[in-house]
């Protein structure tokens, strides 16, 4: 879904970190309890932010059992525990730079760098959770990317562009405009421009002035939707199957604008 050479330009700050924030869970942010072993023995015990914890082991024979009994014995301050064995993870990393494919599409990559911790159920281990739905930027969506590809396939004419939006109060808090080739591939991600474009004012109003900002650039969309912010969450909330009747009743219920 992402061309290999995707164009990623003016965007501004804000409305990107809100998507962001809105889209994405990260690891990195998360309270965690992190094991690192030598064979067996460990040379690190520590909390991400540096807080006293409790469970503290030297060796680890079973990285599953000590991931669960580590979390467990300090859950009240962890999001999750994960435990790894040096060597592992620097051939998982070697591994995954062994798959760079420069004509490979973007996605595709990323999606290999997860489905490359399952090579290493006893080097990388996590809980609760396993590594590959736990570690790194994990998608908020409620939809697997072969959900977002068939939609997408099902929803946006070729060769036109797309645009999402969260409002929020009386303005536009985040977005996303994506260009999609023949192919349905994102060739450009970018966001409003609030020094063009006025994020201001009423949902539809905002909607309207994207749309109209896009097309005064050259461009066909196909697809416009600005949620409130809590509409948005309801929506991402719901599974890949519930998503089309939570759109409808959003609209019925003047929760989201719309153009399509």
């Amino acid at each position: 879904m992402l061309h290999q050479d995707v164009l990623m330009a003016d965007i501004d700050v804000a409305q990107w970190r809100n998507a962001q924030a809105l889209i994405l869970r990260s690891a990195k942010a998360a309270r965690r309890l992190v094991v690192i072993h030598d064979n067996g023995k460990v040379v690190k015990f520590r909390h991400t932010s540096g807080t006293e914890v409790a469970g503290r082991v030297d060796t680890v024979d079973d990285p599953h059992a000590v991931a669960r009994a580590v979390y467990e014995a300090n859950k009240e301050s962890v999001d999750f525990a994960v435990v790894m064995e040096r060597d592992a993870v620097d051939t998982y990393f070697a591994k995954i730079q062994d798959a760079w494919d420069i004509e490979a599409d973007l996605d595709v990559f990323v999606q290999q760098t997860y489905a490359a911790f399952d090579d290493f159920p006893e080097g990388i281990v996590t809980y609760p959770g396993t590594a590959r739905d736990t570690l790194g930027l994990q998608w908020r969506i409620g939809a697997s990317l072969d959900d977002v590809n068939a939609a997408a396939r099902a929803l946006v004419e070729p060769g036109t562009t797309v645009v999402l939006g969260v409002h929020d109060g009386q303005s536009l808090w985040a977005s996303l405009v994506l260009d999609f080739d023949e192919e349905w591939k994102v060739t450009s991600i970018t966001t409003a421009d609030p020094s063009i474009v006025e994020i201001d004012g009423a949902r539809d109003d905002v909607l309207q002035r994207l749309v109209a900002w896009i097309e005064e650039a050259g461009k066909k969309v196909s697809v416009a939707l600005v949620f409130d912010r809590e509409a948005a969450e309801d929506f991402l909330a719901a599974t890949a199957a519930e998503k089309g009747e939570v759109l409808a009743q959003l609209a019925a219920q003047g929760r989201v604008s719309t153009r399509s």
